[in-house]
């Protein structure tokens, strides 16, 4: 059976995406220990608008029309499961994707935009992993003071979704796709025995993993001391 975490843990995730939602622009309205609604943007004053449109003999309908499908104010509901699993209004949250909901905006561009921002931001997330690695790897007392791969911590630095494998505790490897429950106790408990890993190689040949678990437990990994 999996495990539960403990409400302490429970709170740091939940306040971890707390904020860095938080920079994102929204606002909390409401938390418990499992649970927080933000909210972005704010209520379009219609009275106002209806005002100024009469007065401007329905010139300014386009513009009122466009403020109340952007300037809505909009909700976000966090909540984190007793396993640690992050939901975005009862949706789960994966490391591996994009870990913020941004504020909505205009309507978007056409698909074939969509798609090449969405490479763009994948890109980017990938660039902030190298960067927290270089960082690591220059000052490792920094990189523990920022909180490189500890997703289960809270922190407001962007590492590009890494997990710590030498440090998180056994649920949040589950993070990584193909790692059961069962596995990430066994990891763990290796991890314990020998002390820690100094590369995906050193841990998949150690705790005899299967191959296609390794190249996302690479591009996301990383083993701190």
């Amino acid at each position: 059976m999996r495990p539960t975490l403990p409400p302490e843990q429970i709170r740091a995730i939940l306040n971890s995406a707390i904020m860095r939602q938080a920079s994102l622009g929204w606002r909390v309205q409401a938390q418990s220990d499992v649970q927080a609604v933000m909210a972005s943007g704010g209520q379009v004053n219609h009275v106002l608008h209806l005002v100024i449109t009469l007065l401007l003999c329905g010139l300014w309908l386009p513009i009122w029309i466009i403020l109340a499908i952007t300037g809505t104010e909009k909700r976000l509901t966090i909540t984190v499961d007793p396993y640690g699993v992050l939901l975005y209004n009862g949706r789960p949250v994966t490391p591996m994707g994009p870990p913020m909901v941004a504020p909505p905006g205009p309507p978007g561009p056409p698909p074939g935009n969509v798609n090449a921002q969405a490479v763009a931001a994948a890109n980017q997330r990938r660039d902030l992993r190298q960067k927290a690695r270089e960082q690591a790897a220059a000052d490792i007392v920094l990189a523990r003071e920022l909180r490189i791969g500890r997703p289960d911590l809270p922190r407001q630095y962007d590492d590009g979704g890494l997990i710590d494998v030498n440090h998180v505790p056994p649920q949040v490897l589950t993070l990584f796709s193909g790692v059961t429950p069962e596995l990430a106790e066994h990891i763990a408990r290796i991890r314990d025995h020998v002390g820690g890993f100094s590369s995906a190689e050193e841990l998949a040949a150690t705790a005899d993993l299967h191959p296609d678990l390794m190249p996302e437990i690479a591009e996301y990994a990383v083993f701190l001391p």
